[in-house]
């Protein structure tokens, strides 16, 4: 059974889509005045780069964003100075620009429509795809696209036609709006709260109850979901109460336990995302190739939910379980194949080498889990890695060798046991005025404090 759970009473809004208590998806909604994909604003280009066909846009309040030439109309100038209204299709990095296109882009439940390209395009889960296009080939203009959701399939011709006429006047208005204005700025945000998340999600899963922590949220619900069940519950801490920020706090952890003792180990570099499957503590009763295709038959319905729920994106590389018979190897093709299709982010199978090394490609949209709920490490910057006792003991023998040729009369160092027992286990330095001051700290470290002379 499927259910939506949506902490709507904090300041954080969070949701999240359960299927039989496991968690398969979940998105954060928090104030931000950051770019967020799908944010349209007025731009101004500032400088084009020929190299590379691409332009460097000021967005306002200090935003800028990189689009390729090729994703502006033609009907706007591609001159430096250019103001043209341009919409974010991926969040910036710490070393990346937000790219954007100014084919601009407007969602309804029941098609997306597009300005700045010719085409139709239609849901691959709707059977019956010859009756809508036809309908949709009579309605759209030159400049125009449109994207036949889901939704949609049993759609009449009146209620597209009013579909699209709802989506042009909202790019008519958009228009209307940005020629009033002198300065790059924001010109519709994405960011309408929780409740257009939670119609999303709604839309995507079909869940058969929505629990919420928030009264006038749950009315709201109820006036448009009817024949939903809508369950208020009063909590604190809605989510710790039903169990699913345990499920959320693995989400940071590099380790992903699967029930038959395999495992999966995640983790992000700066080029691309890498999962190894482990087959850790499964024990198969068949033969070698027996044991390896079902491990890595196993891993690839966690590896699309992990994928889904950290927010993966870009390049994924997978390092399955080598030693596949060809059988063994045509069946995960096609389970990553149905997998793949399953999602609402396009998410294509690259590659699959017979040693069983797969390259997946999945769109960025918004910013990773990680990027999300976390920061660089302080401590480590990053690395996944501090300097071990030994290294910090060495370190300390070098640093106190050059204090001691000033002939000090008393040196205070704070640091970790660990890293005095190792100083003291060098016998070295055994003279020195050394006032020993030890940290509770689990990280190894030492500061010489003061010295005297």
């Amino acid at each position: 059974m499927k259910k939506l759970v949506v902490s709507a009473a904090p300041i954080e809004k969070r949701i999240a889509a359960m299927e039989d208590d496991l968690l398969i998806d979940i998105e954060i909604v928090r104030p931000s005045e950051k770019v967020q994909v799908g944010d349209i604003y007025y731009g101004f280009i500032q400088k084009i780069d020929r190299k590379v066909e691409a332009a460097f846009v000021d967005l306002g309040n200090n935003n800028k964003g990189f689009i390729h030439l090729k994703d502006i109309p033609e009907s706007y100038d591609k001159t430096q100075g250019a103001k043209i209204p341009v919409q974010i299709v991926r969040e910036g990095s710490a070393t990346k620009l937000p790219l954007l296109t100014g084919i601009l882009e407007f969602s309804g439940d029941l098609l997306i429509y597009l300005y700045g390209k010719e085409y139709i395009s239609i849901s691959k889960r709707i059977g019956d795809k010859i009756r809508l296009k036809k309908i949709t080939e009579t309605m759209v203009e030159e400049n125009e696209a449109v994207i036949i959701r889901s939704n949609a399939e049993f759609a009449t011709k009146e209620q597209l036609q009013q579909a699209l006429v709802q989506a042009r006047d909202k790019h008519q208005t958009l228009l209307k709006e940005a020629s009033k204005r002198k300065k790059p700025g924001l010109l519709l945000s994405v960011a309408s709260g929780i409740l257009n998340s939670t119609k999303q999600f709604i839309q995507r899963y079909a869940p058969s109850e929505v629990i919420t922590d928030d009264f006038e949220f749950a009315k709201m619900l109820e006036m448009l979901w009817p024949d939903k069940q809508i369950i208020i519950k009063k909590s604190a801490d809605l989510f710790a109460d039903l169990g699913i920020k345990a499920q959320i706090d693995r989400l940071a952890r590099p380790v992903v336990h699967l029930s038959n003792g395999s495992s999966l180990f995640i983790e992000k570099t700066e080029a691309m995302w890498v999962v190894d499957v482990n087959s850790g503590k499964f024990k198969g009763t068949t033969a070698k190739e027996k044991t390896v295709e079902s491990v890595n038959l196993k891993a690839v319905p966690e590896i699309l939910r992990q994928i889904r729920l950290r927010n993966m994106s870009g390049m994924i590389l997978v390092d399955f379980i080598g030693g596949m018979s060809e059988l063994g190897y045509t069946a995960l093709y096609e389970a990553l194949e149905i997998k793949t299709r399953e999602e609402y982010i396009t998410t294509q199978v690259a590659a699959l080498s017979q040693s069983g090394l797969l390259q997946l490609t999945r769109r960025k949209k918004q910013q990773s889990f990680l990027e999300t709920t976390t920061m660089p490490c302080p401590v480590c910057y990053a690395t996944g890695h501090v300097a071990s006792k030994e290294t910090l003991a060495f370190e300390l023998e070098r640093e106190l060798s050059g204090i001691m040729q000033n002939e000090p009369s008393n040196i205070q160092i704070i640091t970790t046991e660990d890293v005095l027992d190792t100083f003291l286990d060098l016998n070295t330095l055994s003279n020195a005025p050394i006032d020993w001051e030890v940290a509770d700290e689990r990280v190894p470290f030492y500061q010489i404090g003061r010295v005297e002379n």
